[in-house]
């Protein structure tokens, strides 16, 4: 396996955020810390759908991934890793997995790998890059036709480059980006293509050091990749406000929007900074993407960042938007960051990037659902989450390889299941396994007082919402919290 790195600012934000009101922590999983979510909008309502975050900043405890439901409460907490971003659910070679990116951020992107778990959270298969800095943290998306490759981001210096036209030294280096396309099983590369080989770093609205150092000009930053039913690529690519569609032979096919658009941008299809493009599966003349409006270091279109869903008519080359979506109870521009994510019926999920947000829209664009990780008040500061997604309920199921957590405080015995995904309630149960009570799961972790119990002994048995048992924490005593027994899954 790769060695797993953490940056020092990851590490100095770790630490930050223990002294943070919004960080949760859990006497039956002590090593785990999980930031608190607050429903604005809507809440638990039949739906068991689960929501996939990777929040980040001062606020957020060891940063990594975290799944919640729509009650506000953490279901999974991916630490130890640091760092993490980009958790989403996707198809490998036709199951269920978690995917999430892992390394060391650089300039402003990021050299690590793309981590494949399977319903029990174990680690089946990582992608690298061929070349260049690594996978970087932006994109690690699946082809849906095949679902064995990966498409992800690799960034690579171009040094000496002349960067005094653009405010940097002689003696400067370029930024360049590739698409690859990584066959998932071997390693073997299907597709590499450069940015630099294909388009002018001079179309860019950035200039050196803005993002990152005076001598490193982040000329292009691309941010997503998408693949059509013809097998051309879609790509966004941030620095120039402009969406890429890539044929398989490496031609670009049309640019869209920024300085050389072959279309005509329609009213309300307009953005800027944008990230996460896709093609819909469904009509591939349609895209969603996130519109940032801004960059933390250009405001100047600046404006109430929201998802954009739009059509293209490569006859009269003209772009028309079709849905838009704002965030609600907060708005704001994003500075970063950012994700949209559309269902068929038209109703999507929005992660607002740099502001701390995921929110749920019906097909009409009304925010049914809203969910601040942190202090939802607080935006483009605190907490961050690179992309957030919804599954849909019994999308993920996750079966983790170890029973329930239990621990005994002070007379009141704590119990959770770290990425078990069907709980629903708890039995608490003392000697002889019989019943103390029988309550339902409260957050994360759950607990009850036992102090009038007269138990010499107490355990926990996790159970779904049609009362099956599903598995039992290690047995305590209840005179010094020793295990009598270990757990087990049933």
């Amino acid at each position: 396996m790769v060695s797993l790195l953490v940056s020092t600012l990851t590490l100095a934000i770790a630490v930050a955020a223990q002294e943070s009101s919004f960080v949760t922590n859990y006497v039956s999983e002590p090593n785990l810390h999980g930031l608190l979510g607050t429903v604005e909008i809507g809440g638990y309502d039949g739906d068991d759908g689960l929501y996939l975050t990777t929040p980040v900043g001062q606020d957020s405890p060891t940063p990594g991934s975290m799944i919640y439901d729509r009650n506000g409460s953490l279901v999974w907490i991916g630490g130890p890793l640091n760092g993490t971003a980009d958790l989403q659910l996707q198809e490998y070679a036709g199951k269920p997995v978690l995917t999430f990116w892992f390394g060391s951020a650089v300039d402003g992107h990021g050299a690590g790998t793309c981590f494949v778990l399977d319903e029990t959270y174990s680690n089946i298969a990582e992608i690298n890059s061929v070349g260049g800095q690594g996978a970087d943290l932006h994109e690690c998306n699946f082809p849906k036709d095949t679902n064995t490759s990966a498409m992800i981001t690799v960034y690579n210096n171009i040094s000496p480059f002349d960067l005094t036209s653009v405010g940097g030294p002689k003696d400067g280096t370029l930024i360049d980006v590739w698409v690859q396309e990584i066959e998932i099983a071997t390693g073997a590369v299907l597709f590499n293509w450069s940015m630099f080989d294909h388009v002018s770093p001079f179309d860019s609205y950035a200039i050196a050091g803005q993002g990152v150092s005076a001598d490193l000009w982040d000329a292009y930053h691309m941010n997503s990749i998408d693949k059509g039913a013809d097998g051309s690529y879609l790509i966004s690519v941030r620095h120039l406000s402009t969406l890429f569609k890539i044929n398989s032979n490496g031609s670009i096919a049309w640019r869209m929007g920024g300085k050389h658009s072959n279309f005509t941008i329609g009213d309300g299809a307009e953005f800027s900074w944008q990230h996460h493009a896709r093609f819909d599966p469904e009509d591939n003349n349609h895209i969603s993407l996130f519109d940032d409006t801004a960059t933390d270091f250009n405001l100047t279109t600046a404006s109430d960042a929201h998802s954009l869903y739009i059509s293209y008519d490569t006859s009269a080359w003209t772009t028309t938007a079709l849905a838009t979506y704002f965030s609600a109870p907060f708005k704001n521009y994003t500075t970063s960051q950012g994700s949209s994510q559309r269902f068929a019926d038209g109703s999507g999920v929005v992660g607002w990037g740099s502001n701390p947000w995921v929110t749920e829209h019906n097909s009409e664009g009304d925010v049914t659902f809203s969910l601040s990780l942190g202090d939802g008040s607080l935006s483009n500061g605190p907490v961050a989450s690179y992309r957030s997604f919804k599954v849909p309920a019994g999308g993920w199921v996750g079966n983790p390889t170890v029973p329930p957590s239990i621990a005994l405080q002070n007379g009141t015995v704590y119990f959770s299941w770290n990425g078990k995904t069907a709980v629903r309630s708890w039995d608490v149960i003392g000697d002889d396994n019989k019943l103390i009570k029988a309550v339902d799961r409260a957050d994360f972790e759950t607990s009850l007082s036992i102090v009038s119990a007269n138990v010499t002994v107490v355990a926990a048995v996790a159970k779904d919402a049609s009362g099956q048992a599903l598995g039992k924490s290690a047995t305590l005593s209840v005179k010094d919290g020793e295990v009598v027994s270990t757990g087990e899954i049933y």
